[in-house]
């Protein structure tokens, strides 16, 4: 099982100081990532290592503040090749949470979703305010945003509202291919033209659109230690999900981060439950504690391999509270948006009637895209594309830094920078009319950095398919309609 597989077992119900040295010590007696991870944007590592180092050579104790400082720093980007290793920091800074309490500002910006409705009820004044050199400086510091921090414009008009007004949130019976799409709280309520531009193009190729209701993923507070917030999105989603999916959707996340919590953070450990095992036949499980199954073993036992590698003997994971079944069900019926397309492309059901888009483009494919395993979907649907000269940012050790809402704290948002100041420098060499990206908290980031219009691979291929000029769901939507 590995070291860091032991090293799991023995940081359940620990102090948040124990967790965080058992981490630091299976990675200094593994010591690969010391020279694996030295070319990263990770910033976890690098002090994990100082520490040791500085321990080992009588320099200094490992103090608790120290390790509270270490936990901070990751920002689950998952970069690292361990899953453990990152599971272990969430879990030591959820147990500093529960010990110490959250800031009253955290608890504020850790519900974007809350935040954007409240400042999009009033988006011109909103906007007018944060503008402000007086009144935004004020209220960035009572909300404990960095005064460096840009707050992304609010839109006039959220993406629920416009779903509602076209019946989305209304299932319909029938026949049709049909997905419900989880649009994440950056696309609905801060850049509503994504999840818009999504429902579009899939109408566009004849499938069937649900909105049902949702909450955020939970990846915001999970990566601010706030277990109980999470387990409450989490449950509600499952819910909502996974009666989805019993009418026959699939479901399609627009954003990675919600695809990554969706398919692999939700359903961790799921499959070692007494539940699960039962509902797919399993008859206890090896020497190596994989599972043994017996009888039909369908859709809901294909698990991703790191799953199987990293989890427990039993379900008492982060999410263990929560039904093991519906997880697995979510896990197992989740798509990326554009893994979804290229699906339809693969089976020659992807109407490939699109219009010239002639831009020279640089394709940035976040950090939860790649640990979702999936490839770049997006690179080969945009290249389909007449017009488009595309360079797609090769190398997965890039990361922009701005992990949710960590890259607004007053005491992150300089981390935040440094973190992201790699790819930041690499796309400056590139010098595109149009950067790309399918993560909006990435596209956040490249508004306040780089000078560079961001869009969405959605709203390139929608742009596409408007160019080519047939009618369809397209045409001849108004702009007030397509725009932000």
């Amino acid at each position: 099982m590995g070291r860091m597989g032991i090293v799991r077992r023995k940081v359940q119900n620990k102090a948040p100081e124990s967790i965080a040295r058992a981490v630091i010590d299976g990675c200094a007696d593994c010591d690969i990532c010391r020279y694996l991870m030295e070319d990263t944007s990770c910033l976890v590592f690098p002090e994990l290592y100082r520490l040791y180092d500085k321990e080992r050579e009588e320099k200094g104790e490992v103090t608790p503040q120290d390790l509270r400082k270490l936990v901070d720093l990751c920002n689950f980007c998952a970069l690292c090749p361990c899953p453990d290793v990152r599971s272990n920091l969430m879990k030591a800074k959820h147990a500093f949470v529960h010990r110490q309490g959250l800031k009253p500002t955290i608890r504020l910006l850790e519900d974007v979703a809350r935040v954007a409705r409240i400042c999009g009820a009033f988006p011109r004044l909103a906007n007018l305010a944060f503008q402000s050199e007086l009144t935004g400086g004020l209220l960035k510091n009572l909300a404990g945003i960095h005064p460096k921090s840009k707050v992304p414009k609010f839109p006039e008009g959220a993406f629920p509202a416009w779903a509602g007004e076209r019946g989305l949130d209304i299932r319909q019976s029938g026949s049709r291919t049909k997905v419900a799409l989880f649009a994440g709280c950056t696309g609905q309520y801060l850049f509503p033209d994504v999840p818009r531009a999504a429902v579009e193009v899939l109408q566009r190729n004849g499938i069937e659109v649900y909105y049902p209701e949702q909450k955020c993923c939970g990846m915001p507070s999970l990566l601010e230690g706030d277990q109980a917030l999470t387990c409450e999105f989490a449950a509600f989603n499952l819910e909502r999900l996974s009666e989805a999916v019993d009418e026959g959707c699939d479901i399609v996340c627009s954003c990675p981060t919600c695809g990554f919590m969706l398919k692999d953070v939700l359903s961790e450990g799921a499959h070692y439950s007494d539940q699960y095992r039962e509902s797919v036949g399993a008859e206890g499980s090896g020497s190596d504690g994989q599972m043994a199954f017996t009888g039909r073993v369908g859709k809901e036992a294909a698990l991703p391999s790191r799953v199987l590698l990293s989890g427990l003997f039993k379900d008492d994971g982060y999410f263990a509270s929560l039904d093991a079944r519906k997880r697995m069900k979510i896990a197992t019926h989740t798509h990326d948006l554009g893994e979804y397309l290229l699906s339809l492309h693969v089976a020659g059901k992807l109407d490939t009637k699109l219009g010239a888009v002639p831009s020279r483009m640089v394709y940035y494919p976040p950090c939860h895209l790649r640990e979702q395993e999936i490839g770049e979907p997006y690179s080969e649907l945009l290249h389909l594309i007449p017009g488009i000269s595309l360079e797609t940012i090769d190398g997965a050790f890039y990361c922009c830094g701005m992990a949710g809402i960590m890259g607004f704290k007053r005491d992150f948002h300089e981390v935040s920078v440094a973190m992201g100041s790699r790819l930041m420098e690499k796309i400056g060499t590139l010098h595109p009319e149009r950067l790309v990206s399918d993560c909006l908290s990435c596209r956040i980031q490249f508004n306040q950095l780089l000078p560079y219009k961001v869009l969405h691979p959605i709203e390139i291929l929608r742009e596409a398919y408007m160019n080519e000029g047939t009618s369809g769901p397209l045409a001849g939507q108004d702009d007030r309609d397509r725009g932000e």
